[in-house]
């Protein structure tokens, strides 16, 4: 085991320190910084010294030289051409962070999150190769996204390959392809136990472990969600954004300590702990359902689809092998603008339409009252052309209002386990020194908590920036509210005087057509976050 203190030019120089000094040492050991060290495990074929990385979240982060050899990949550098939140940063401009980064971040805090645990826990013993399957599982979780990260799987995928398809893959479970391509692609020196290993991290399948289970609660716990990969998008997209932080991750960190194979935490931080999950809903209502973001997004999806089409399922398919797969990121929507195939001129038009801000437009929405939470279900764009009265003497779309007019989004924002309280299912102790763990029970935490942890809207918005199709929509919408809720509107607000406008970009026949359709012709679904 060797202390590293020096930046990356000084490695060679070394002194050998043994465990159980390394142990009894504080300045090496605290918390609240990372612990730098170069593990002897990883030693042996490492092309790579270890880096420190300069991080406007994190400070610095120190990767050792197996680390490296991971992170200077085409596989992984293919993370840079990822936006984090997607379109998001159509709307926030300082959001213009990428997977690569976050990545970075999040192996960064699994390996603090790891010292954290076997100084605190008397019984656990410090591990090397335990150590390089967090940080792996945490620096290589997000290989598996695709173009725009989360549009692709939750949006693109079910309109080319239907729901049932669609749920068949997950990102997950290609980064694991990925990793596993990664290491023998490029000869990283990793034994095939701990390329499975972390891939069981990465998926969280403990399955055949029967001890170091709290090893799966540390990048993705499917236990109660308390995990790394949230600590660290929470802290790196609210700062990107300007959004305040009212989490503490680090003092979450410190206060961490393992109790009969799970991870636990003091009960002084319980408060700290539903803050995290409240700052979550809060990011969600802000930032990652962001009205304009999302119809920036359906624009995108349209023209993915259109293209998709086009290039006889080229991005659709790719899915089905990472050496395909590698090839898709953000630079699709410029593939598609630059094309030259007559095929590809529809998703051309949307593109263009999004460089000159020409977006679709958001109508109105409503939140579902929590006693129809229980049986909700989807809203489609047909219910909602299906309620616009055509026959009306204010009728002025020729042929009625059509579903591929329309774009339904079905927002579904929680605590990360549905209508279900996650901290429920988070264990506490009292003092560092406890070996026994309790849950706590909300009522004796505060009044002020929710007793609900699920939300549900449902939002319209118009693909054609016309004003006669806009007001359309939303009587329909209105006309939908009243059949499903007894004669009421629950809409937050009155449904806005628009401006009358011409069609965007002039398209004369835009109402006769829809700007997206499936290859075989049916009209999209609505859309639904997951």
């Amino acid at each position: 085991m060797s202390q590293v203190r020096e930046d990356e030019e000084n490695n060679n120089n070394i002194g050998e320190i043994p465990m159980s000094q390394m142990r009894q040492n504080p300045n090496i050991l605290r918390a609240s910084e990372p612990l730098i060290v170069q593990d002897y495990y990883t030693k042996s074929r490492e092309r790579n010294k270890g880096k420190v990385v300069n991080d406007p979240v994190h400070n610095h982060m120190y990767f050792s030289g197996k680390l490296c050899d991971v992170i200077d990949t085409p596989q992984m550098q293919r993370l840079r051409e990822l936006k984090q939140l997607g379109t998001a940063y159509y709307v926030f401009p300082g959001a213009s962070h990428n997977r690569f980064e976050h990545s970075l971040g999040t192996s960064h805090l699994a390996s603090n999150v790891y010292e954290t645990l076997t100084r605190s826990t008397r019984s656990l013993k410090w591990d090397a190769e335990d150590k390089l399957c967090v940080q792996l599982a945490g620096l290589c979780h997000d290989l598996g996204h695709g173009p725009y990260s989360h549009v692709f799987d939750n949006e693109f995928l079910p309109l080319r390959l239907g729901k049932a398809e669609a749920k068949k893959w997950s990102h997950e479970d290609m980064s694991c392809d990925m990793f596993e391509w990664l290491v023998e692609d490029n000869g990283v020196d990793l034994s095939p136990r701990i390329v499975q290993k972390v891939k069981d991290l990465i998926s969280s399948n403990d399955s055949g472990y029967k001890q170091n289970k709290f090893l799966f609660d540390i990048v993705a716990n499917k236990r109660n969600s308390v995990d790394v990969d949230k600590f660290e998008y929470l802290m790196r997209d609210s700062k990107n954004t300007g959004i305040s932080a009212s989490v503490d991750m680090n003092r979450l960190i410190s206060f961490m300590k393992v109790i009969d194979d799970e991870i636990c935490f003091k009960a002084s931080e319980v408060y700290n702990v539903y803050r995290l999950f409240d700052m979550r809903a809060n990011m969600h209502h802000v930032v990652y359902t962001h009205k304009k973001a999302k119809a920036v997004e359906y624009m995108i999806v349209d023209a993915m689809v259109e293209a998709d089409v086009g290039w006889n399922g080229r991005i659709s398919h790719a899915i089905r092998d990472p050496k395909e797969f590698i090839k898709l990121d953000d630079t699709i929507v410029k593939q598609i603008e630059f094309s030259n195939e007559p095929e590809l001129q529809k998703a051309r038009d949307i593109i263009k339409r999004l460089r000159k801000r020409d977006l679709y437009v958001f109508v109105n929405e409503y939140t579902v009252p929590e006693e129809y939470l229980s049986d909700f279900k989807d809203v489609t764009e047909e219910d909602i052309s299906t309620s616009y009265e055509s026959n009306s003497t204010s009728n002025t779309i020729p042929g009625g209002l059509k579903p591929e007019m329309i774009i339904v989004h079905n927002v579904k924002i929680d605590y990360s386990m549905k209508d279900k309280d996650p901290v429920s299912r988070v264990k506490f102790f009292q003092e560092l020194t406890d070996e026994e763990s309790f849950h706590i029970d909300r009522s004796k935490v505060s009044s002020l908590l929710p007793t609900n942890f699920l939300e549900r809207k449902v939002r319209v918005y118009s693909r054609i920036r016309d004003h006669d199709v806009e007001e359309a929509i939303a009587k329909a919408f209105s006309n939908f509210q009243r059949k499903m809720y007894g004669g009421c509107e629950i809409q937050a607000t009155p449904s806005r005087s628009r401006k009358k406008r011409g069609h965007s970009l002039g398209h004369e026949s835009q109402r006769e057509r829809g700007t997206a359709t499936t290859p075989n012709g049916t009209q999209r679904s609505a859309h639904t976050d997951v």
